[in-house]
């Protein structure tokens, strides 16, 4: 059954509901690549952004055109590389927004992914992702993930300041970014912002994800009537699970959710 918390929040007009990809909508994977939506979403997520009022984004790590590819819902707002990238329906049919002040890093952030290939190409399960700004290593298939991410920090974390590049972590991952004062976070206000919501949903699983559940409960204080679930997994942050608002079992029990969501709405 639908929590009260739930329902009140998704019978607010304007309506936002806002997802993470890897973990929320799709099971973790070896690589990035080989990662799928659960069946039942493609078809729940379009049938909840044709109603009216409701607005519905992606909001991932992933490139936006990558990210926006494996959802493959025309309609949708496609936010990627944490909020740099913006499209209003798939990138195919609808040109990309790239926040102008992240441009400047393109190539310091191609310097660093260099380095990472080069170096680290001889090891086996290391997998190196490039973005338009930045990119991301990850070492999930390595046979020591503990010793790889040790590597891949001490590999790139001087040259990482000398080119005044971030490197944050996730399940198996080290990033690589621009450092702006951008985010999950930031994202979903902007989004928010842009469709006057007075109700929006943010659910995710991961670390990054966090700057978007504490912003769910900044918009709240401010009057929007805002909700954030996380999708527990073995490996999640306990300060995810702290803050939210609703905690679902498994990528499952997320599109369980979203299955009631719809039928609500």
């Amino acid at each position: 059954m639908l929590l009260a918390s739930v329902k009140r929040v998704i019978h607010q007009r304007p309506l936002g509901l806002v997802f993470d990809i890897d973990g929320t909508l799709s099971p973790i994977a070896p690589t990035p690549e080989l990662a799928r939506l659960h069946p039942a979403v493609p078809s729940l997520l379009e049938q909840a952004n044709h109603h009216a009022g409701v607005h519905v984004a992606i909001l991932t790590g992933r490139a936006v055109d990558d990210g926006a590819a494996m959802v493959n819902v025309p309609g949708l707002t496609y936010v990627g590389t944490h909020g740099l990238e913006w499209s209003d329906g798939l990138p195919s049919e609808s040109s990309v927004r790239m926040e102008a002040e992240a441009l400047a890093y393109a190539r310091p952030g191609k310097q660093l992914l260099d380095l990472a290939e080069r170096h680290l190409a001889s090891f086996p399960g290391f997998l190196v992702e490039r973005k338009r700004i930045g990119g991301a290593i990850h070492y999930r298939l390595c046979p020591d993930p503990e010793q790889a991410r040790l590597q891949i920090l001490a590999l790139l974390r001087e040259p990482a300041r000398e080119r005044n590049m971030v490197l944050s972590e996730g399940k198996r991952v080290v990033e690589i970014k621009a450092p702006l004062r951008i985010n999950k976070g930031k994202a979903l206000r902007t989004f928010a912002e842009r469709f006057a919501l007075r109700g929006v949903l943010f659910a995710g699983d991961d670390r990054t994800d966090l700057d978007a559940v504490k912003e769910i409960a900044a918009l709240r204080d401010e009057g929007v009537s805002g909700l954030s679930v996380v999708v527990k997994h073995a490996d999640t942050l306990p300060e995810l699970l702290e803050r939210a608002d609703v905690v679902v079992e498994e990528v499952e029990g997320m599109a369980e959710l979203l299955r009631e969501i719809v039928e609500r709405l």
